[in-house]
């Protein structure tokens, strides 16, 4: 049969490791004061080149983009839209509210192992 001080002493270590857990619980849990701003939470819900393409829209018109991306980011947040966001519908939307986004492309042949610009392959061929 455990004696009194037996049950004492376990009275007390959970009681510390009550006080401890209770102590290190804020600490683990992530800040809810920094608030981040919608293009940056947008950015998670991008495809490869959409974040892309929103960096340059952003430098054309900073204030159309905020309100952009605020709406697109309560959209995926309420489920009407589902990520990834397709760079290429980003584009377009970006151009049908007047900012002219320009992001480079360029197109690759891959023959026997190496990859070519197209244009310097169909000058060697």
């Amino acid at each position: 049969m455990p004696s009194d001080d037996d049950i004492e002493l376990k009275r007390l270590r959970l009681k510390r490791l009550r006080t401890l857990m209770a102590a290190r619980s804020p600490q683990t849990e992530p800040k809810r004061d920094e608030k981040r701003s919608s293009v940056e939470e947008l950015k998670d819900h991008l495809d490869e080149r959409g974040v892309e393409v929103l960096n340059e829209a952003y430098q054309l018109n900073a204030a159309v983009v905020e309100k952009v991306a605020n709406a697109l980011v309560r959209a995926v947040r309420e489920g009407k839209l589902q990520p990834p966001i397709d760079a290429g519908d980003l584009l377009r939307l970006f151009r049908s509210f007047g900012i002219p986004v320009r992001v480079s492309t360029s197109v690759k042949v891959l023959k026997d192992g190496e990859v070519k610009d197209l244009r310097k392959y169909l000058t060697e061929e």
